[in-house]
């Protein structure tokens, strides 16, 4: 594994999409850019496997007593198992890390976990990302074969918002903007309960990825309001279901349902080819109790198929400190986080 060079690093996004996965929007340089002001240093690595060359972004942070985690958000970009254990076979460009963390989209079924065991890997106690099972659409077929692959309820829902007047739009990323859209995610979480980070931290990957044309904001409008929000990140050929949000009053309008299936159509006119929903239970924990249960009921009208990926998983690079930041370290910097920043540790 080499450091990327200064001409790779501006190219770096063509880069990652020519990567095996076809690459993950977590992986590019407007991601590591905005981490940076979150205490991360994003890194750019060029590694060897499957005899071709992977872009890595390795994201860094110095943590006190233990040296540094490295951190591979939605990385490597590899498809085949073996393969992860080639990009971190050179240990020597990690000396200061006493942790490296990989997430790469491999599905559960083709990886060989004995041989990553045998290879030093771990798996994490927790994953980072909530995507580690998710509903992926097909949007290479034509839009009736989209619409016709959807529960008839979804249908349903879909033609009733549209035929009372519900209006979905594409809308730039002003201040008034990005207010309503939090706003939004903040009705959401006052429903279901979950942690949401400060309006500073959305805005600022908002803004940066949408500046390097990787992400759309939507709203959901019916007479003059806006009842539903959603934030799309696309990437050669991909998209994903990032940020979303809406009111409880109205809901008899099914405003998300129509918001979903027009983004769908707008990524879709764009040559996007699959549609990444981000965020379910894994297939056997499929019931009421699952925190996530929730939104599967609402992504499963789209597809019922969960794609599940392999998670977090651990390279161990100094024994003491892997074992104190299990124990203690990381639950201890996610609180602080928490209480002194308003936000999470990842």
């Amino acid at each position: 594994m080499r450091a990327a060079t200064r001409s790779e690093i501006g190219r770096w996004d063509e880069l990652i999409v020519a990567n095996p996965d076809g690459g993950h929007i977590l992986q590019t340089r407007a991601w590591g850019e905005f981490k940076r002001s979150w205490g991360w240093l994003p890194t750019y690595w060029i590694a060897a496997a499957g005899g071709a060359e992977v872009a890595v972004l390795l994201l860094r942070r110095a943590i006190p007593g233990c040296g540094e985690l490295w951190y591979a958000p939605k990385g490597p970009g590899v498809i085949d198992a073996s393969a992860v254990v080639e990009v971190l076979a050179d240990r020597l460009p990690m000396r200061d890390a006493f942790l490296v963390k990989v997430e790469p989209e491999i599905e559960e079924s083709r990886a060989d976990q004995r041989a990553w065991r045998g290879a030093g890997l771990r798996k994490s106690a927790a994953d980072v990302q909530m995507s580690r099972a998710t509903i992926i659409v097909d949007l290479e077929r034509d839009e009736d074969a989209i619409l016709a692959s959807f529960k008839p309820k979804t249908r349903y829902n879909i033609r009733l918002a549209a035929r009372r007047g519900v209006e979905v739009a594409p809308v730039e990323m002003t201040d008034a903007n990005i207010a309503t859209m939090y706003s939004l995610m903040g009705a959401t979480r006052e429903r279901a309960g979950f942690f949401l980070r400060s309006e500073k931290y959305f805005r600022g990957y908002w803004e940066l990825q949408a500046a390097s044309g990787q992400a759309q904001l939507f709203f959901a409008s019916w007479d003059g309001q806006v009842l539903a929000g959603l934030f799309a990140t696309f990437l050669g050929s991909h998209s994903w279901y990032k940020d979303g949000g809406s009111i409880k009053a109205h809901s008899e309008l099914m405003a998300p349902h129509l918001l979903q299936w027009e983004v769908m159509r707008w990524l879709r006119a764009r040559g996007v080819r699959t549609y990444d929903l981000v965020a379910v239970p894994p297939s056997s924990q499929l019931n009421e109790r699952h925190p996530l249960y929730g939104l599967y009921r609402f992504k499963s009208g789209f597809s019922e198929t969960i794609t599940e990926f392999v998670g977090t998983w651990d390279l161990p690079l100094r024994p003491r400190a892997y074992s104190a930041w299990n124990r203690w370290g990381e639950r201890a910097a996610n609180t602080l986080n928490r209480r002194l920043r308003h936000d999470l540790l990842y």
